[in-house]
């Protein structure tokens, strides 16, 4: 529900996040903004979700990261698990990238 997700995005992670707040995130990729956005892949959306990760790390987040509203794929139409395995996979990747640059 942001004006401009892909920069003010951050900013609330960091409210919450340190205020010890945040408890599920739903890790799923919008392009557009509040309103008038459509669902995206992780890597293919307005939020830099290699930043968004560095930022749940910086507040300390330690829950649970899973996609929600993945898009649908002409192949796999009606159970989205292409799509499903899809983000589980990136959001591995990027959990496993951020450990490494500890």
């Amino acid at each position: 529900m942001l004006a401009n997700p892909g920069t003010e995005i951050f900013d609330v992670i960091r409210y919450f996040g340190t205020r010890d707040k945040i408890f599920n995130v739903h890790f799923r990729n919008i392009r557009g903004h509040r309103d008038d956005f459509v669902e995206t892949y992780p890597d293919d959306g307005d939020i830099d979700f290699v930043k968004a990760l560095q930022v749940y790390k910086e507040v300390g987040y330690q829950y649970m990261l899973m996609p929600d509203h993945v898009p649908q794929t002409p192949n796999d139409p009606t159970t989205r698990l292409q799509s499903f395995a899809y983000d589980y996979g990136y959001i591995r990747g990027l959990i496993h990238s951020a450990a490494e640059l500890s």
